[in-house]
């Protein structure tokens, strides 16, 4: 078993010697271009033999062949010029081959024409002493293949086979019984050579492989010490080692640098004297560094430390034991790393662009609250700040003017709070504020601080812009035991603040949590009542004030809850807003509405409320309203859309791209709630409304407040300047319809024309009569 382990062991080339075989090519086929001047001596011969024999016996054949022979001999000097011309180091194992390749050719066809020669010395011609020098000289070739070209056994045998087998052919063919004998032992003298190469070439390979291996050693150990001397002097880090009596040993460039030493420094005391005389160490850093290596000789243990130099470097040192019971010590300069360090951690836990706290160090923050509160913290106070209607600037002027507003609006933040309160930017536009040992007056006054900061307009190059910011506040821990359920607490806050006006701060009740379920309630159940038919619409006329005459209805949605009865759109349209249902709301509505027009008269339209959310998928509203169409067969001119401005704010282009759609099937579009917005009248010459709805706020003072009657007497001149049609809402008294119509207005409603009603009993009245009549 432990012999046939050995020879397994065997068969396992040396990772070492993976090499050689290359190595081993290139030293067999260089044997054969190792001595030129025998090549060219014994290639002279077989062409004087060529030329003897012509001058014996007058046989222009061998001259021939001299000529040919001569030619060959001139190649392959040739080849052998080149070949020492040539430097081999690293060449390829092809260009090797080619190498081989090219000689034995040269060699294979001067051995041809030497057999030629032979053949027609014995076969041609009857003079003894020329064939017996052609035999002599034949014989001497072939031997001179065998020893000359044994590294190529392959291209011996067929060189000798070239020599000897037109030789024999010749010798067959004579009638001398002699010869014939002569031509058998020539088969045994091809055959002893045959062996013969085999046997050189086997040794020549061994030879070649023990060269290569060692040309190989001989490189890897000249390789290795280059490196290790390059590596010694290219090292980033200090090196010096010391014997057991503290003389220096070996010492590199770079140990130099670190310490203001030179070579000549030969001991460690010397070391540290020189470099506290360069100000490259101080007197207590020669003291731990002298401590950390007699510590190290004689406990043999590894020590490292931190130091930091009078030039302001830091150094890491370390100092360990050597094998042959001296010292090494390996300094890096660390200065650049913990810098950069430094920098990482910062950028780390600050946003980039306003230099507050990031999400990232918040919520670690936010982490700490709760094992405070279980480790005897007082209170805290968490202030969630959304900036107000801060997407129209990032929207109409570009990110980059936002971002310089929130870096304006960042700076503002910080003025209004302590320096021990944590400030950090939540998200886009949102930021958070945790006040330690505030109660909720110390977080109200701080929100109201903000909000005087943030109310004078923030200027950005030319332009100025008027930001202000809602603000949730939570206390902890009487609104939450730890951070998580503090911005939750914090967050519906915000809700609340938002939804009673926005530029306000509101401090967490118990009842928004409540509220925040009922909104999760309505909107899972609006699901369920938008499949199981719980929607309907409702129709109010749009009335021609002078005639009466009705020439629209707009399409209200109605919810009927099973439960809850009649729930407000006040309520749960705003929820479907935030969820993805106002689109299946919106498509539904649309549908409705395509069913129910053909119950009414041809002349009278209907008007439908398009959400700004189904305005941020165009693709999905477009496709929608051809298909109702199409499947409705209702003439698109009976369809009116009503925007509100918010639609046009979000992404103006993406709107008027996909308004200029739908206007290609026939839709209307009318402008609702006007006045309530920032540009409205911007609006008027920018989109080419069909129709202008004058939000409530004005018709319903209009007779007592001058400043809304000229509004409305601008908007109708507009009107009749532009080309569109001004609607008056909201109208619930004879005398406001006096005042709306003497604006020269003439379309209008509100209660005082009817209010929203199923379309069963209000199209059976307009079948009737398309005529309200005057109360």
């Amino acid at each position: 078993m432990q012999t046939a382990k050995a020879r397994k062991t065997r068969r396992v080339p040396l990772q070492g010697q993976r090499g050689v075989p290359a190595s081993r090519e290139s030293i067999l086929v260089g044997s054969l271009f190792s001595s030129p001047a025998s090549l060219v001596l014994s290639n002279a011969v077989g062409i004087l033999v060529m030329l003897i024999s012509w001058r014996w016996t007058g046989d222009r054949t061998f001259a021939g062949l001299a000529v040919a022979a001569t030619l060959v001999l001139m190649g392959r000097i040739a080849t052998l010029v080149r070949y020492r011309r040539a430097s081999h180091d690293g060449e390829s194992r092809p260009a090797t081959r080619r190498w081989d390749l090219e000689f034995q050719i040269g060699a294979t066809v001067f051995a041809l024409l030497q057999g030629v020669c032979s053949f027609r010395a014995i076969a041609a011609t009857e003079m003894p002493a020329v064939q017996i020098l052609n035999v002599i000289a034949a014989v001497a070739f072939a031997s001179g293949y065998v020893a000359r070209n044994a590294a190529k056994p392959k291209y011996v045998i067929i060189q000798v086979l070239c020599l000897c087998v037109p030789l024999m052919m010749a010798l067959e063919q004579s009638k001398q019984t002699s010869y014939r004998i002569i031509a058998a032992f020539i088969i045994l003298y091809i055959v002893t050579n045959f062996l013969i190469v085999l046997s050189l070439n086997r040794n020549l390979k061994a030879l070649a492989d023990a060269t290569a291996a060692a040309q190989d050693k001989e490189a890897s150990s000249r390789k290795h010490a280059e490196q290790a001397d390059l590596a010694l002097r290219s090292m980033t880090h200090g090196l010096v080692t010391f014997d057991a009596s503290l003389v220096r040993e070996l010492q590199n460039d770079r140990h130099g640098d670190l310490y203001g030493v030179d070579a000549e420094t030969n001991d460690l005391e010397t070391m540290l004297t020189d470099a506290i005389r360069a100000r490259h160490l101080s007197r207590s850093d020669a003291t731990l560094i002298r401590q950390d290596v007699h510590r190290t000789l004689k406990q043999k243990a590894t020590s490292a430390r931190e130091l930091t130099t009078p030039c302001g470097k830091t150094l890491l040192v370390h100092a360990e034991p050597t094998d042959a019971g001296g010292v090494l010590i390996v300094t890096e300069d660390v200065t650049e790393r913990k810098l950069t360090q430094q920098k990482i951690e910062t950028l780390a836990r600050t946003d980039p662009l306003t230099g507050l706290a990031n999400r990232h160090e918040l919520d670690r923050i936010l982490a700490s609250i709760g094992p405070g509160f279980r480790e005897g913290i007082g209170s805290v106070s968490i202030l969630y700040i959304d900036l107000d209607d801060f997407k129209t600037i990032n929207d109409s002027l570009g990110h980059g003017a936002g971002d310089k507003v929130l870096v304006a609006i960042a700076e503002r933040i910080r003025t209004a709070f302590r320096l021990t309160d944590f400030l950090a930017r939540f998200g886009g536009d949102e930021f958070v504020a945790i006040i330690p040992s505030a109660d909720g007056e110390i977080s109200l006054a701080a929100a109201e601080r903000l909000m005087l900061a943030l109310a004078p307009p923030v200027i950005v190059g030319e332009r100025k812009f008027s930001i202000s910011a809602s603000i949730g506040i939570a206390i902890g821990p009487r609104h939450g035991r730890d951070g998580g359920s503090l911005m939750t607490a914090a967050d519906l806050a915000l809700y609340e603040a938002k939804t009673g006006g926005k530029n306000r701060a509101c401090l967490f009740r118990p009842e928004m949590a409540a509220s925040f379920r009922r909104r999760t309630e309505l909107e899972n159940e609006m699901r369920e009542g938008l499949a199981s038919g719980q929607f309907e619409l409702h129709y109010q006329p749009i009335v021609e004030i002078a005639s009466r005459k009705v020439v629209a209805l707009e399409a209200l949605l109605r919810w009927n809850h099973p439960a809850k009865g009649r729930i407000s759109p006040a309520e749960f349209i705003p929820i479907a807003e935030r969820s993805d249902l106002i689109s299946d709301l919106g498509e539904w509505v649309l549908e409705r509405a395509a069913t129910d027009i053909v119950l009414l008269p041809g002349e009278v339209s209907v008007s439908i409320n398009v959400s700004p959310m189904q305005f941020r998928q165009p693709g999905r509203l477009v496709a929608a309203i051809r298909a109702i169409i199409e499947d409705h067969a209702v003439p698109a001119d009976r369809l009116e859309l009503e925007l509100t401005e918010s639609v046009l704010v979000d992404d103006p282009d993406q709107t008027l791209a996909t308004m200029a759609e739908l206007r290609a099937f026939g839709i209307r579009f009318a402008l609702d709630d006007f006045g309530t917005g920032y540009a409205s009248i911007g609006y008027l010459a920018t989109y080419s409304f069909d129709k202008v709805k004058i939000d409530r706020s004005f018709a319903s003072v209009i007779s007592e407040n001058e400043a809304s009657r000229s509004i409305v007497e601008l908007v109708q001149h507009l009107a009749e300047r532009i080309g569109f049609t001004v609607v008056a809402e909201g109208l619930e008294s004879r005398l406001q319809v006096e005042a709306i119509a003497a604006t020269g207005i003439c379309l209008a409603q509100g209660y005082f024309f009817g209010k929203p009603e199923a379309i069963g009993p209000l199209a059976k009245r307009l079948s009737a009569s398309i005529v309200i009549p005057e109360r």
